[in-house]
């Protein structure tokens, strides 16, 4: 203020000498503002000079242009008129921005609602569980049932899945309060999400570990390297490693999946599953309903067949004591054979062929086929044991059971050993067949190329529980 003034005054005082002489210098000095006070008015007398008549105006012109010429204090009504629209703007994006975190809680809280929804549809529930569960399954993630609503439909009324009676869709909204912009709009904002979740069903599982907590009740170790086709993986124990794949091992599988946690290296390959399925229902035992052959009956009299390599031996079902060794060229003839005590064992000079047979571990007999071993082996397509190759005692104590073979190997049908740990550490790289393996634990240590579709070879395929996925 002090510099607009002093300009003002040197500006004044140019204006008193051209317009009334130096005469009233020291006046216009001593007084700036007075140069305007004291100049004549147009209505003083004739004898006024031509410099007095304009005198004011000219002043008043010289003051605007002063004002006009300063730069002194515009960032301050700049600043004045800019600050409300930088506030504004401040809070718009901030109510912006919770719009759409709210609207991030609100996705969130529609895909729990679609997923708990199509599991209570798996479970075979009615609508009305279906739609409780959806509802519970959203207030439990962030909805706020006092300012929104949810709908669930079963099947999805919109969407690609619309009709599909395998989907269950939720759909939520909430009306959000205005904040800033309740200043120049009014009402609520409403915010919605939806979400469709569908269940289905994947490959048939042809690896099966029934144990309901062990560690590893699955494990791929070593330099396990199996390709499964067309077969998941799945453990019914509620581990946090239910499902183990560790070291340098290597697993290509469609899914794995178990009751518990999977826990897994980058050796861990699916070709369905996006991940591994976790915390999802137990699969039955398959065989459970299948009687255990009779163990009534005279022993065979003869149970090893070795001698020259030349050897060859053609045996039939029966009842084999203390255990049965294969040594050399073998057909085994359709029917069950009962290993009571011992080991069923083939050694690495063998070639084993037979089709249509089941072979009853009891008594604590185990398996030891070795990895050379030339094996092919089928299990009968009906009957009672339709679809079992090997069938282990429910009864029998926990023994290990080694399955091995060379490249030509296969095992059509289910090693069955459901109170046994088998180890499969074959050198079959060719995925492809039907085999199951299914038992307590069960540990992959070789090659192995297995194949779960038994559709072809007639057997029941082990389906896996339907699983849950997001659609939408």
């Amino acid at each position: 203020m002090n510099t607009i003034l002093s300009r003002l005054t040197r500006r004044l005082r140019g204006f008193s000498r051209h317009g009334r002489g130096a005469a009233a210098a020291p006046v216009m000095a001593a007084s700036p503002i007075a140069a305007y006070c004291n100049a004549p008015s147009p209505h003083h007398s004739a004898s006024s000079s031509a410099g007095s008549k304009a005198g004011r105006p000219a002043i008043l012109g010289a003051v605007f242009r002063m004002l006009l010429s300063n730069r002194a204090g515009n960032i301050a009504v700049t600043t004045a008129f800019v600050l409300p629209v930088v506030i504004g703007g401040f809070g718009l994006g901030a109510e912006v921005g919770y719009w759409y975190f709210t609207q991030r809680k609100l996705q969130n809280a529609a895909d729990v609602a679609a997923y708990s929804g199509a599991a209570q549809l798996r479970a075979g529930q009615t609508y009305s569980v279906i739609s409780s569960a959806a509802e519970a399954a959203a207030l439990e993630t962030g909805y706020k049932a006092s300012i929104g609503s949810i709908s669930t439909s079963w099947p999805a009324t919109t969407g690609a899945f619309a009709g599909d009676p395998k989907t269950v869709e939720a759909a939520i909204q909430e009306n959000v309060p205005r904040l800033f912009t309740s200043l120049f709009l009014g009402g609520n904002v409403q915010i919605s999400a939806r979400a469709v979740a569908r269940i289905d069903r994947v490959a048939p599982t042809c690896i099966l570990a029934l144990h309901p907590s062990a560690s590893g009740a699955v494990t791929f170790i070593g330099s396990a390297n199996a390709s499964l086709e067309s077969c998941n993986v799945h453990a019914n124990s509620t581990a946090d490693d239910a499902v183990l794949v560790s070291g340098s091992g290597r697993v290509s599988t469609p899914c794995v999946s178990s009751v518990g946690q999977v826990s897994a290296t980058s050796g861990l390959s699916m070709t369905e599953c996006a991940s591994a399925l976790e915390y999802i229902d137990p699969i039955a035992d398959p065989f459970a309903s299948v009687p255990e052959p009779s163990t009534v009956g005279p022993c065979e009299p003869v149970n090893v067949f070795a001698g020259p390599p030349s050897s060859s031996y053609v045996i039939s079902p029966g009842r084999y004591c203390g255990g049965l060794s294969l040594k050399r060229r073998v057909e085994m003839s359709a029917g069950v054979y009962v290993v009571d005590g011992g080991i069923f064992e083939i050694t690495s000079t063998a070639n084993v062929r037979g089709t249509g047979v089941t072979v009853f571990l009891t008594n604590g007999a185990t398996l030891s086929f070795a990895g050379t071993a030339d094996i092919r082996l089928t299990a009968p397509t009906t009957g009672t044991y339709a679809g079992i190759l090997i069938f282990g005692d429910r009864d029998d104590p926990n023994a290990t059971h080694i399955v091995n073979g060379d490249s030509t190997s296969y095992l059509d049908g289910a090693v069955y050993i459901p109170s046994g740990h088998v180890e499969f550490a074959g050198s079959n790289s060719t995925s492809g067949g039907c085999t199951q393996v299914v038992a307590n634990t069960i540990e992959i240590t070789g090659s192995t190329g297995l194949g779960g579709d038994c559709t072809g070879a007639g057997f029941n395929n082990i389906q896996s529980e339907q699983i849950v996925a997001l659609v939408e």
